[in-house]
């Protein structure tokens, strides 16, 4: 992230961002000479108490004011070179608190419109929500059609198991209980509008474990991606009972597994922790307890399975699961046993690990924020809050300190799905300030929310289709996109990553004539199809989404 394209090479097109016009501003001292700038804000837009900061790139350094509504003020100090931009300006409008619909102007550039208001995210959790219902498997209340009735047969004792219903876990088929064991437990928590969704998702998860000794980690495997290319309800992949049959079931042994390639699985812990605070909040406790015993049991992470590639949900971390999994049951039936188990598990969880890191593998720290310190916080004696409060603040300093070497204040790691890693930490920055009242993160957490939706180096919303008026992803890595052109709205994409990571995928297709050529440097993104590292839609990221812009007030 630290290396800076400083080439002063001059580039004859403009973006075609709608409402963003690619104009000059006069650059300090030579005012005659006209250099093009781009303007990048949050799209969707802003609570009036909201930090407000766009930041203004460009190749030759500039002066002058910018204005939003009657709001002026001085562009300020020159930030540096970052990315692709010789020259960057953060233009900061929190003053500026009256609703209505904007636009940024330093003299002729413009910035795409955006708005200010108490209702500024109102309808964001329902087209987040749309995502969700789109990728439902089993019955698709948008799609109409039934898919994947067989779901499957477990690999181990070739016995068919109940396992239909639940989401497509991406732009493909198959179905990863990591994510929706994860997706399930954060949808109860983000209100109302989301427990129809969270109930779809819980009734998957309770039949993952059939047995006190059994839980499921996947269904399906990347023999999915295998021609043909189908829709969901008319997937012809073959899992050696022939095409459009039953699917592989994968349990969670607690071992290396693969009939190939094998992951390093060392326990379950993860993955039934999780789940059993899925179940307890989905009212499920005789299932919640059973499951909350597994996990005890079989310390350690469940990963996921390769079979064609040696790919893998590489999860390391397990005691937040833990600590999840007893805080839910500890809420659910006030037995004291497990509040004294969540506040040891918190402790041997600590603090996210992943923040301050320039990498890490993938997946490797999911679900990136330990919502379980939040939910355990009200029940927690004095001592025990402040130990709480300092895991999620030591994680929220570390970026502020590496957030303040770029105009963006960006710090997370570019890492495939780094859109997790960003919806985390401004969700890590909520949640403190709920349970501290300490606002001294805010501005890092808007910093990072307004990045997702278009304060970026492409000036690009990283959630499918949103906002409707501004430039956000809109070919994705989807099947629905490349063969109906449906538009799988309020996905949110996995987002931009290191390109050498990018560099080293094997792609359908090549990026030639890529419209955002300008503004790639080594951190690329691509709004097309065939990247699958930058622009394929996910449930986790995008159930974070939802919970985030419930958790921001």
């Amino acid at each position: 992230m630290q290396a800076v394209m400083r080439g002063r090479a001059r580039f004859a097109f403009r973006l075609a961002l709608a409402g963003a016009a690619l104009a000059a501003l006069p650059p300090a001292g030579k005012d005659a000479v006209r250099a093009e700038a781009w303007i990048r804000v949050n799209q969707v837009g802003y609570l009036p108490g909201d930090p407000k900061i766009a930041v203004v790139s460009s190749d030759e350094p500039l002066s002058g004011e910018f204005q939003v509504g009657e709001f002026r003020a001085a562009i300020g100090a020159d930030q540096g070179a970052w990315g692709p931009f010789a020259h960057n300006y953060r233009l900061d409008f929190s003053a500026l608190h009256t609703p209505g619909r904007y636009e940024v102007s330093c003299g002729q550039t413009k910035s795409p419109k955006f708005a200010i208001g108490a209702d500024a995210y109102r309808d964001v959790p329902a087209k987040l929500l749309q995502f969700m219902r789109l990728q439902r498997c089993g019955e698709n209340p948008v799609t109409g059609e039934k898919c994947h009735q067989q779901d499957g047969f477990d690999v181990e004792t070739g016995e068919m198991v109940d396992l239909v219903g639940g989401w497509h876990d991406a732009g493909d088929r198959l179905k990863h209980m990591i994510t929706t064991s994860y997706a399930t437990a954060a949808l109860f928590l983000s209100g109302e509008a989301a427990q129809d969704e969270a109930r779809h998702g819980a009734a998957l998860v309770k039949k993952l474990h059939p047995r006190a000794d059994a839980i499921y980690v996947q269904i399906g495997d990347d023999r999915d991606h295998l021609p043909p290319e189908t829709l969901w309800h008319d997937d012809q992949s073959d899992y050696g009972r022939g095409p459009g049959g039953p699917r592989a079931a994968w349990p969670a042994t607690g071992e290396p597994s693969g009939p190939k390639y094998k992951n390093a699985s060392k326990g379950v812990a993860n993955l039934a922790g999780r789940s059993a605070a899925a179940m307890a909040l989905a009212g499920e406790l005789e299932t919640a307890r059973s499951m909350y015993k597994l996990a005890q049991a079989k310390p350690g992470c469940a990963m996921s399975v390769p079979v064609r590639a040696p790919y893998y949900y590489g999860e390391s971390s397990y005691f937040d699961d833990l600590e999840w999994g007893a805080v839910e049951l500890y809420i659910a039936t006030q037995e004291a046993a497990y509040l004294g188990d969540a506040v040891q598990y918190a402790d041997r969880a600590g603090g996210n690990p992943w923040m301050g890191k320039d990498r890490h593998g993938h997946y490797e720290y999911f679900p990136y924020v330990n919502l379980a310190h939040w939910r355990l916080w009200p029940y927690a004696d004095e001592k025990t809050k402040i130990r709480l409060a300092e895991y999620y603040r030591e994680g929220l300093a570390r970026l502020r300190q590496r957030a303040l070497a770029n105009p963006y204040r960006i710090s997370t790691p570019m890492v495939w799905c780094s859109t997790n890693d960003v919806t985390a930490l401004a969700t890590q920055a909520a949640l403190y300030e709920q349970m501290t009242g300490d606002a001294s993160f805010r501005e890092l957490g808007a910093e990072a929310r307004d990045w997702l939706f278009g304060r970026n180096p492409w000036g690009v919303s990283f959630v499918i289709g949103v906002p409707e008026e501004g430039r956000a992803a809109s070919r994705p890595h989807h099947l629905f996109w490349k063969l109906k052109h449906h538009l799988p709205r309020g996905g949110v994409v996995d987002g931009p990553v290191y390109k050498d990571i990018n560099d080293s995928l094997k792609f359908g297709a090549s990026f030639a004539g890529d419209e955002f050529a300008r503004f790639q440097s080594d951190i690329v993104y691509h709004d097309v199809f065939a990247d699958f590292s930058t622009n394929e839609p996910i449930i986790d990221g995008t159930v974070s989404l939802i919970f985030l812009v419930n958790a921001w007030k």
